[in-house]
């Protein structure tokens, strides 16, 4: 049974050890004179060193099996967003490739379109075309005429 790590309370900022400590000791190596001195500074922040990876080697072994199963998860997290974003990376292209598609259909169905205003007119200009040489063909046969043709040497109506 593991411990899970306590969480610090809100509003309340850890410490900054490290920086402090960094800045002592740099103070401590200046301010010294002499070797000995420095060496005594150096075997302090050794042992220091030594304590500190201790404790973490202690924290990681009691927290062993939540950090593998942290990592574990992160691990699966990861894979998933990679995938993820290779998806939509697919879904990108596939989109940019549908709307040149679709640009393309609408270039040919606007070509379409004019064509086929172009064939109303077209069929508006053969109905007024064929209305008006049919209204025109027919009048110059009339009936009156045909009695004075008879005799005449044009075509015979009864033949």
């Amino acid at each position: 049974m593991s411990i899970p790590p306590i969480k610090p309370p809100r509003g309340i900022k850890p410490t900054k050890e490290t920086s402090g400590l960094l800045i002592s000791v740099i103070r401590a190596l200046s301010a010294s004179e002499t070797n000995e001195q420095r060496e005594i500074e150096k075997a302090k922040l050794e042992k220091e060193y030594k304590r500190s990876d201790q404790r973490l080697d202690e924290l990681v072994s009691l927290h062993d099996q939540d950090l593998t199963e942290v990592m574990q998860i992160f691990s699966a997290l990861s894979e998933k967003v990679t995938s993820s974003r290779e998806k939509i990376h697919a879904v990108k292209e596939n989109l940019n490739a549908c709307k040149q598609l679709l640009r393309c259909k609408r270039e040919e169905l606007l070509n379409l379109w004019l064509e086929g205003i172009e064939h109303k007119q077209v069929l508006h200009l053969l109905k007024d075309v064929s209305a008006d040489s049919c209204g025109r063909m027919v009048p110059l046969i009339e009936p009156e005429s045909l009695a004075s043709s008879n005799t005449s040497h044009g075509p015979s109506v009864d033949q």
